[in-house]
């Protein structure tokens, strides 16, 4: 294993930001998450990869992480989640 491996990521502009947290705070309200919430996280992380993966328009980012699925959250967990109130 080679410790020396250098790995290259494009800087985030603060445009790229501003998109990226406009995603972010919209799926936080539409999923009624905290913000301090281990699957808020895990929805930033993911906005911030597919964004540095080429998604950079809003509505491809929405539709990307729309199911759920892309936070580690399934769709009926949250179902669950959001009627018995124990969500963030």
């Amino acid at each position: 294993m080679h410790a020396d491996i250098t790995f290259h990521v494009n800087p985030i502009s603060p445009y790229d930001l501003n998109v990226i947290d406009s995603v972010f705070r919209a799926e936080l309200h539409k999923r009624k998450l905290s913000r301090c919430s281990e699957e808020a996280e895990q929805l930033a992380a993911r906005l911030i990869s597919l964004y540095q993966a080429g998604r950079r328009d809003a509505h491809e980012l929405s539709a990307a992480v729309a199911d759920g699925k892309t936070t580690g959250i399934s769709v009926d967990r949250f179902s669950q989640q959001e009627k018995s109130g124990s969500l963030g």
